[in-house]
């Protein structure tokens, strides 16, 4: 079975090279490194886990264990995506609540 990126590589090359030139933008280009690669893995995890995507939550944290990034660190970022996944959760139902507050 065929991943996300090798299905785009085969349906939209251009785009798929446009993806990993940026990935190597982020993760190795001098003038974008104030925020250590460990911590990009990181967040990347959260938002491929905030996201719903499993696929994507997967490849970032064997790219965490590849890069050195402990379980322990690993877990805490996913419990910051599902935190702030509730939080989430809360501002879209606020306006609702208000609604029947108003009853």
């Amino acid at each position: 079975q065929m991943s996300p990126m090798e299905l785009l590589k085969h349906f939209a090359p251009e785009f798929a090279e446009n993806q990993m030139q940026e990935k190597a933008l982020i993760f190795e280009n001098k003038k974008y490194q104030k925020v250590p690669n460990k911590y990009k893995i990181l967040v990347g995890i959260g938002v491929a886990s905030a996201l719903g995507s499993d696929t994507c939550t997967q490849m970032w944290v064997k790219m965490a264990k590849q890069n050195g990034v402990s379980n322990e660190e690993i877990v805490e970022a996913m419990q910051v995506a599902r935190y702030m996944k509730q939080a989430t959760v809360n501002d879209t139902i606020a306006n609702s609540l208000k609604i029947l507050e108003g009853e």
